[in-house]
């Protein structure tokens, strides 16, 4: 069974587990989605702002994920009144049982019933992750540059 609900200060742990592993897991594959090691402090600051959610399956906490207010995103301004899907992270030994979609269409309930948009992003060369939010009827906004790289931008309305 699988169950989303906001993360709690007892998740914080996990969730920095989760992160960790989940990057070292893209860094084998050459994914640069995200440095290593994350920052524990950033973690619990999410949880304090109502901003992190942790996935669990059959009450095992295997993933987790952002939801937060936006307001800029990479050098564009996109809407202020949508809200921005980040940090997804399934443990590897999980993906590809459909916790990725489930976070997708939770995050897009989430916004539709606030009657905001959605947007995320992940690194331009990912095309496997592209492909991924493409088939969970996100619609590509564009390549942008951030940093000494592009992300690509989708959004949900």
């Amino acid at each position: 069974m699988i169950e989303i609900r906001k993360a709690n200060n007892e998740d914080q742990s996990e969730i920095l587990k989760i992160y960790n592993e989940t990057t070292l897991h893209l860094l084998k594959r050459k994914i640069k989605q995200w440095d290593y090691p994350w920052d524990a402090e950033n973690i619990q600051k999410e949880i304090k702002k109502n901003e992190a959610y942790v996935v669990l399956l059959n009450r095992t906490l295997v993933g987790a994920f952002c939801i937060s207010p936006i307001k800029k995103l990479s050098t564009i301004t996109i809407d202020p009144e949508g809200v921005y899907l980040s940090k997804i992270a399934i443990l590897p030994k999980f993906q590809g049982k459909n916790l990725g979609s489930e976070v997708v269409q939770f995050a897009c309930s989430f916004a539709r019933q606030q009657n905001l948009a959605l947007y995320l992003d992940c690194w331009a060369g990912n095309e496997k992750l592209k492909e991924f939010y493409s088939d969970n009827s996100l619609e590509y906004i564009g390549d942008f540059p951030e940093e000494d790289y592009f992300i690509s931008i989708f959004k949900h309305q």
